[in-house]
């Protein structure tokens, strides 16, 4: 479930808090046993990993579905096969996982969470080359410069959910009319990052509507996957982390303050008053296409439709009004992580060429 909070400082004492309770260990597959918890129907249910490595006590974490996910496609167990076999036949799922575990041995770095006495939470399943690029280093390193612009900033959005990290901060200053007076965008910036592989850390400009606040992501200038130098087997300690990433956090730093001026703001300003006036014939058999080529749900697609039909921003149904839409579906997504998603989604409709953009615009049934 998607957690957001009203504060930067809020967000800093969570991405705080959950950074004390991190357990990170590279570990041979050899020294791990996976189990399945028995239900009173006899069903399988919660999945439990124990690393019993030489000289040191046993150490056990019961799996997110996220990082059981990752188990099943390193081991390339089909996941839907995976599950069923949790449920309906435990003994072979253990059967199975241990004998890829034994018969194919890989070094791999399991993300945990201690909770107290309690066992602790399993939450990613990682390469032993994961380069650990973590929420509270980006905390430390890039939250800083905002103080450091020379122009007010407020913080729009910040969030953390289960996978992701996500930050919006805006500037008031710069702000700018793209089709008409009054149809006025603010710039900021939208930082992401994923700490269990589900994403790379990402710096994007961000656009705000003023009228609805709808939001979106433009063009990314950092997107950095987490791969990074093998490490050894072991424990991991977070002064490891920011030693070995000094370099790129300060290169990280230098693309924020690019992304945080007037002429990143411009260019993306030209681009989206160079979207076509062209305007749909058909909102159904045009939302049809770019639910398409989008990969929207049905859910997502109606969403759409229904506000590039009622134009609640008076924008029209040309380039810019489909775009509007698409941003304003965003809102209505389950989950900021997918949110996230439809306001990139809405960039990548910017970047549409005119004669492309056309061809869906008098797409009729």
């Amino acid at each position: 479930m998607t957690r957001t909070v009203e504060s930067l400082d809020h967000l800093m004492s969570r991405i705080v808090a959950e950074d004390r309770r991190k357990y990170d260990v590279i570990a041979d597959t050899r020294s791990m046993n996976v189990g399945v918890r028995i239900n009173e129907e006899g069903k399988g249910g919660a999945v439990e990993l124990d690393l019993d490595t030489p000289g040191q006590e046993l150490r056990s974490f019961r799996l997110t579905d996220h990082m059981q996910g990752q188990i099943s496609t390193d081991l390339g167990i089909p996941k839907k096969y995976f599950d069923r076999m949790k449920v309906d036949a435990p003994g072979l799922f253990e059967s199975n996982v241990r004998h890829w575990m034994m018969n194919e041995p890989k070094a791999r770095m399991i993300r945990g969470l201690t909770n107290g006495d309690e066992m602790m939470t399993g939450r990613a399943w990682m390469s032993d080359k994961f380069r650990r690029l973590d929420n509270i280093e980006v905390a430390r390193m890039l939250l800083p410069e905002f103080d450091k612009l020379g122009t007010e900033v407020q913080f729009h959005q910040a969030a953390v959910t289960e996978q992701k990290l996500h930050i919006r901060a805006l500037f008031p200053a710069l702000e700018r009319d793209i089709k008409a007076v009054g149809d006025t965008v603010r710039w900021g910036i939208a930082i992401e990052n994923s700490e269990i592989g589900a994403g790379s850390l990402k710096l994007s400009g961000f656009v705000m509507v003023l009228i609805c606040t709808n939001g979106m992501v433009t063009s990314k200038v950092l997107n950095v996957r987490h791969v990074g130098k093998r490490e050894g087997e072991g424990v991991l300690s977070n002064e490891a982390l920011r030693a070995d990433d000094k370099a790129f956090w300060l290169a990280a730093r230098d693309e924020l303050r690019a992304l945080c001026t007037e002429a990143a703001f411009e260019t993306v300003v030209s681009q989206l008053k160079g979207l076509s006036d062209t305007e749909v014939v058909s909102p159904v058999a045009a939302t049809k296409v770019l639910a398409k080529e989008f990969a929207l749900t049905e859910a997502e697609e109606e969403a759409v439709m229904l506000s590039l039909v009622q134009d609640p921003n008076g924008v029209g149904r040309g380039q810019w009004g489909m775009l509007n839409a698409f941003t304003a579906a965003a809102k209505s997504a389950e989950g900021f992580d997918r949110q996230a998603e439809i306001e990139g989604l809405g960039w990548g409709l910017a970047q549409m060429p005119a004669t492309t953009w056309e061809k869906v615009a008098l797409a009729v049934r």
